[in-house]
Parts: C-alpha cells; structure tokens; sequence
C-alpha cells in the first residue's frame, strides 16, 4: 500500500508591532515590528533593569536606614561626652570654689601667722635691744651717792695722784657701808690685785665694752659669775673707801662720764 499523504501543517511565526506617536501637533507615528524573540528579549531586559532598579532603591533605602542609626548613636555617644564633659565642668567649678575658700582660709591663717611673728621679731628685737641696753656699763657703779673726780690714771705708776698722761678713770670717795655694783649685765672675767687700789674686778659686757672695778673692799663675786645691773660686787668697810671706775670699748680706754648715768 502507499503512503498516505497528511496535509502539511504550517506554523505562523508569531510578529509584535509597536507603534510610537510623536507628541507633536502633526500626530506622527512609526511602527516597529519585531520577532517573538526579540520581543521576550526585550521583555527580559526591561524586567532585568527594572528589578535591577528596586534593588538599587531597596540598596539605597537600607544604606539610608543605617545611616541614619549610625547618626543617631554617634549623636547619642557625642550627647554623653557632651554630658559627660558638662558634669566634669561642674565638678571642676565646685572643686574651684572649695579650693578657693580653702585659699582664703589659708591666706588668713598666713595673714594671722605673719603678724605673730612680726610681733615674735618685733619682741626678740625690742628684748635683744633691752639687752644690749642693759649690758652696755651706764649705770652708776655704787649703791649709794657719792662724789667723784675725773682723772688720768698712769698705768706705770703706783701713785693715784693725777697724772699728765695715762688712762680715764673716775676716782669715787664710797661711803662706809654702801656696795660697789655693775654698771651693766656681763660676766665676771678676772679678779686680780690692785698695786694702787687693793684689788681690781673686770666684767665683761659684750659687744666690746668691759667696765673695771678697782678698790680696797671685800670682794662679793667670783670670776665667771653671770651679774646684772646693780649686783653688788664689793662691800666696802667702815672706814669707807676709794673706788677707781674704768670702761674700756674693743681694749680702747674711754671716758667713763660720757657713758655712766651719774647719782649723786
């Protein structure tokens, strides 16, 4: 038997026509006719850039988002230093306020000890002056009036008579029974014999001066012995006595009238 012969089917391939309109007033339009392919082509690629654009949005969206989260804590953690950095300032102010009263507390403590020891070196100064007033051989040296004589004492000679040339001395005529004193505070330095007077008494009173005691009496002071103004140094006798009054200034001999305070 032959073949049987089916009528041949014919596909129609499939054809998309877009028209484009101008927007002019001639109203004028083009039309593209394109393949069942290049229309799914088309198709694919417009959904590709069309996906690819909300993904860039969303991108976008989510970069957005985090940064405004990131903002937001650094603005948190700036906020926390600016805190932070306000609650130092604060405390620094109390701090400066303590600190400055302390300092005013301290400024009157100093002020308070400033003047006591103006008032200590003004004392130990008005002392050390009432000392020094006191050492220097001013007072009279008896315990009683008495006349005196200036006179030049010879140091070669034994005679008590004046002489031309020698030494200063006062000559006093000392009452029976009185004392002969210091005329300053000192020290005791040497009681030694008188070849014109009996015995001879030196106190030294600092600061260079010494005064010298020269009579016949009985001697009431040791050497070395501390004495003041007005210590008795010898008793003088019944018959009373001759005293001879001397000051010497750095080993130098000088008037004694133009220092002693004079009595009587």
């Amino acid at each position: 038997m032959g073949k049987v012969l089916q009528p041949r089917k014919h596909r129609h391939k499939r054809h998309y026509t877009f028209m484009i309109i101008s927007g002019d007033s001639d109203r004028k339009s083009k039309q593209i006719h394109l393949g069942h392919v290049a229309t799914q082509v088309l198709a694919f690629s417009l959904f590709a850039i069309l996906v690819a654009i909300v993904c860039y949005i969303a991108y976008i969206t989510l970069r957005f988002k985090n940064l405004q989260s990131s903002n937001s804590q650094t603005l948190s953690s700036m906020q926390a230093v600016i805190d932070n950095q306000q609650q130092m300032i604060s405390d620094l102010s109390a701090q400066n306020s303590s600190l400055q009263t302390a300092n005013s507390e301290l400024q009157a403590g100093y002020e308070q000890v400033s003047k006591a020891l103006n008032i200590m070196v003004d004392d130990e100064e008005a002392n050390e002056a009432a000392q020094i007033e006191a050492a220097l051989p001013k007072g009279f040296p008896l315990s009683s009036q008495a006349s005196y004589e200036s006179r030049i004492d010879d140091p070669s000679s034994d005679s008590k008579d004046t002489a031309k040339e020698g030494n200063p001395i006062l000559v006093f005529n000392a009452s029976a029974g009185s004392h002969v004193v210091a005329s300053g505070t000192g020290t005791v330095l040497t009681i030694t014999s008188d070849s014109k007077y009996g015995k001879c008494i030196t106190i030294d009173h600092g600061n260079g001066y010494k005064s010298i005691y020269r009579l016949s009496g009985t001697v009431l002071v040791e050497e070395g012995d501390t004495v003041s103004r007005g210590t008795a140094l010898f008793l003088i006798g019944d018959k009373g006595a001759t005293l001879g009054y001397q000051i010497q200034y750095n080993d130098e001999y000088v008037n004694p009238e133009d220092m002693i305070e004079i009595n009587g």
